[in-house]
């Protein structure tokens, strides 16, 4: 089951169901409508129709996609329909996701998980494909277990590459990381990611958004391995993806900009860094989502 069947959610549940595998996609009544009538059809990389199950609530599975937006993380838990065995999988943005998700069903359900693939919701039962990147699964105490190498295999057989790693909270930061210094530079200035790369203003806007929440990141005790090029080379890698933050914005929906740059705000304060890069993009997209109410 796919637990929010948003542009990630509608890509992951298509490709897994395009492999043989007996997906339920629980999103809005829009998208669950749609799908129901005219199947999901994926575009990019790959063409294809495909029908997965849908719907506006969720049903038991053994395993969980989590793919809300992360404000949503909470809501989302507490209706989740539990077996014995289910196991959770948050390929979400932001950090403490997973943490948030194990005090409502139990922490020894869930696993992390990050994923560089693009998605571009083009409308309803409607996804492109942007991008493909590896997705990074692991269990939050460090440990390799079946249950991983299944969900590994699973996904390999979908065409969605996946590598298990030991340290899943240092992967959850590098992903903040990247998104920090793309997706609110993005959401203003209305480019695709490989703007970030092609213009000098922009590139030095991204590497100060860096700098400081790498700087966070050691205060946290954090030993993460993205550097200020590597956000950059993830811009002209994902050249042509327009951000998830951005998509926010174009349909006047709810952005994190609370869970990604607003994290960095927040735990700069704590640790006694300064992060006024991070501080005025924050006040930026709140004001742009403001004024789109």
């Amino acid at each position: 089951m796919v637990m929010g069947a948003g542009a990630i959610g509608s890509l992951i549940g298509g490709l897994m169901t395009n492999a043989g595998y007996n997906v339920a996609l629980i999103g809005r009544e829009w998208q669950v409508k749609k799908i129901r009538e005219n199947g999901l059809h994926i575009y990019g990389l790959e063409d294809f129709c495909v029908y997965p199950e849908a719907y506006m609530e969720p049903i038991e599975a053994d395993l969980i996609f989590i793919t809300v937006k992360s404000y949503d993380t909470e809501v989302a838990a507490r209706v989740l329909r539990m077996k014995e065995k289910s196991v959770v999988l948050s390929l979400q943005n932001g950090i403490g996701n997973e943490e948030k998700i194990g005090r409502i069903v139990g922490i020894k359900h869930v696993l992390g998980g990050v994923t560089s693939q693009g998605a571009l919701l083009l409308g309803p039962g409607r996804v492109k494909h942007t991008g493909s990147g590896k997705t990074i699964i692991g269990e939050l105490d460090g440990k390799i277990t079946e249950k991983t190498k299944e969900i590994k295999e699973i996904l390999d057989r979908s065409k969605i590459e996946t590598k298990i790693t030991t340290e899943i909270k240092r992967e959850l930061w590098n992903k903040l990381i990247i998104n920090v210094g793309i997706n609110a530079i993005t959401a203003i200035t209305g480019l695709e990611n490989g703007y970030i790369c092609k213009m000098k203003n922009l590139r030095e806007l991204s590497r100060k958004c860096v700098r400081e929440v790498l700087k966070v990141a050691e205060k946290a005790g954090i030993d993460t391995n993205v550097k200020e090029e590597s956000v950059l080379n993830v811009a002209k890698l994902t050249a042509k993806n327009r951000s998830s933050m951005l998509q926010d914005l174009d349909r006047g929906k709810k952005t994190e900009i609370n869970e990604i740059n607003g994290v960095v705000v927040d735990l700069g304060e704590r640790y006694g860094v300064k992060c006024e890069v991070n501080e005025t993009l924050l006040r930026l997209v709140e004001a742009m989502e403001a004024a789109k109410k």
